[in-house]
């Protein structure tokens, strides 16, 4: 038995068809690409990730809590971790920075290199004066992601958390 085959039963797909995969192809190719390409930055782009989450998630602790002022960062070397008003803190909740990754800071806060709080208003001040009545306005506090490439997040002196340097 032969199978019977005619123009009419054979389908496939047009010109215009292809040509759209093609160009979809094309754009999803040049998008993430260079994300597969080059492993350069990943690490630091970790840290500034999860940075952002832990900078907030202290803001907003430190501006809910009406007994306590005392949530912010407590900086090492080897992590960046929460500082809840002495308080213990599990050690997943910290950011454990990898070997070729430093961060450093710049700020004109007191000993803000060590450690740093937030006051009611989510504004940044020295560990020593924690208080609702702190003034906002201080110092910005820039943290400096370093590695294969740099990464910066800033929290302006009025609370304001995001990425990048922070502007004079």
């Amino acid at each position: 038995m032969t199978a019977n085959l005619s123009v009419k039963n054979v389908q496939g797909f047009s010109v215009i068809e292809l040509i759209v995969v093609i160009i979809l192809l094309g754009i999803i190719a040049v998008t993430a690409g260079p994300a597969f390409m080059s492993r350069d930055g990943i690490a630091e782009q970790r840290v500034q990730t999860e940075l952002l989450s832990l900078l907030r998630l202290s803001q907003e602790r430190a501006m809910q809590d009406v007994k306590q002022r005392c949530y912010g960062i407590e900086i090492s070397a080897a992590a960046l971790q929460p500082y809840e008003c002495g308080q213990a803190v599990a050690a997943t909740r910290s950011i454990l920075l990898a070997p070729e990754v430093s961060v450093s800071i710049t700020s004109t806060l007191p000993n803000a290199q060590s450690r740093w709080l937030f006051n009611s208003w989510g504004c940044p001040v020295s560990e020593n004066h924690p208080s609702a009545a702190e003034p906002c306005g201080q110092s910005n506090v820039e943290f400096s992601i370093s590695g294969a490439t740099t990464r910066y997040v800033c929290v302006q002196s009025h609370g304001y958390i995001r990425k990048g340097a922070c502007s004079a």
